[in-house]
């Protein structure tokens, strides 16, 4: 709650959200103590995402997965700080791999967060990035519907991710990376080998309402892994200098089945715009923890503030409103719009919810207050003495 009325992931600005009736030394410090003592936090908030938004992913919707990362670069003593890939400068920052997942249904434009995850290469047992993203995909999938297809960029194109993938069922579109060769029409090739010879023969759009149509190839292919395990290969000529080339293990036979994949790997762009909100929206990398338990206990409830909004996307016309945007057509990404009408709403308390868990003693037979369900509906959101 503080973190959403707040606007922030400092335990400053956290403090100072939830307005407590003491001093603010000693809402900071006690926040302080507690997420860097415990662990637990960080799964006890998964668990609750994943239950909550879990059952509201159909198995019509894809689920993006791709890893990111927290730039640490002028906190050198942090815990555990690795290396890792800046997107936004291109350059290799001290920083934290992060990994996220988020189920998208294209054609309703709706994003349900499932989980996001701070992971590191220093961290006591860590085996390798592939066993971080499979672990990460594992927790999910006991969640959501198993026929889901699984979205994933050139970075997911690896033999030891294929393997796991194609002996545990999932369902996935990957993205090649032209780093193997790939057994076709009785040969191999590299992905732009094979997309320079595949005649195109369809055409078809890469977004669901674009004007302009793109031409696609479908055909056939084979890991040297896997000959008798089927995979499609989907090549589009979309104007760049190398065709965008899909794999899947779903069949696809039919221009529309293949114009499907391709908007449905387009639409992946929802999980790094999710990481574009957790930075600029809750202002993740000026948060001045250094504990690794500190860390990721904030990025998981960072997660889970983000799984608040969008369990109200559909109906929060009300936060929508008290953000006093112009009234122009809605954005594609609604949750900075949210977060700042949840900003608005909590403006003007006086005490946002010290008094659910902090209210005076009462006679021994009657039973404490209950403390209402968030995620359950729009009228447990407005605070006692708001």
């Amino acid at each position: 709650m503080g973190i959403l009325s707040s606007g922030s992931l400092q335990q400053s600005q956290i403090a100072r959200a939830l307005r407590e009736p003491c001093r603010l030394h000693h809402t900071q410090k006690r926040l302080s103590r507690m997420l860097a003592s415990h662990s637990e936090v960080t799964w006890a908030a998964e668990q609750l995402q994943l239950q909550k938004l879990g059952p509201k992913v159909n198995s019509g919707m894809i689920l993006a997965i791709d890893p990111g990362d927290l730039n640490r670069d002028g906190s050198p003593k942090s815990e555990h700080r690795g290396w890792v890939r800046d997107g936004d400068r291109g350059e290799q920052v001290g920083g934290y791999p992060l990994m996220s997942v988020v189920a998208r249904d294209v054609e309703r434009g709706v994003s349900l967060p499932l989980i996001t995850r701070l992971l590191s290469s220093n961290r006591p047992a860590h085996r390798s990035e592939n066993t971080d993203i499979l672990a990460v995909m594992d927790e999910v999938r006991r969640h959501v519907p198993a026929e889901a297809l699984w979205v994933i960029d050139r970075g997911g194109d690896r033999g030891v991710l294929w393997n796991a993938w194609l002996e545990g069922g999932y369902q996935m579109l990957v993205r090649a990376a032209n780093l193997r060769y790939w057994l076709w029409r009785g040969g191999h090739g590299t992905a732009q080998q094979i997309a320079r010879q595949l005649p195109l023969r369809h055409w078809g759009r890469m977004r669901p309402h674009a004007q302009q149509s793109v031409r696609f190839g479908i055909t056939r292919v084979n890991l040297r892994e896997h000959p008798d395990t089927p995979l499609w290969m989907i090549v589009v000529r979309h104007g760049k200098r190398q065709p965008l080339v899909l794999v899947t293990n779903r069949p696809v036979r039919r221009r529309r089945q293949g114009e499907w994949m391709i908007q449905n790997y387009l639409d992946r762009w929802a999980c790094e715009e999710g990481y574009r909100f957790s930075k600029q929206g809750f202002d993740l990398e000026r948060v001045t923890a250094r504990r690794f338990t500190s860390l990721q206990n904030l990025v998981a409830l960072a997660s889970l503030a983000w799984a608040l909004l969008a369990a109200y996307q559909d109906d929060g016309q009300y936060l929508l409103n008290r953000a006093r945007r112009q009234k122009r057509k809605p954005p594609r990404f609604v949750f900075y719009s949210l977060l700042m009408g949840w900003q608005q709403l909590f403006a003007g308390a006086r005490e946002i919810f010290h008094g659910w868990w902090r209210r005076p003693p009462k006679p021994h037979n009657d039973d404490p207050p209950p403390i209402p369900d968030l995620f359950a509906g729009s009228a447990s959101l407005v605070p006692a003495g708001g």
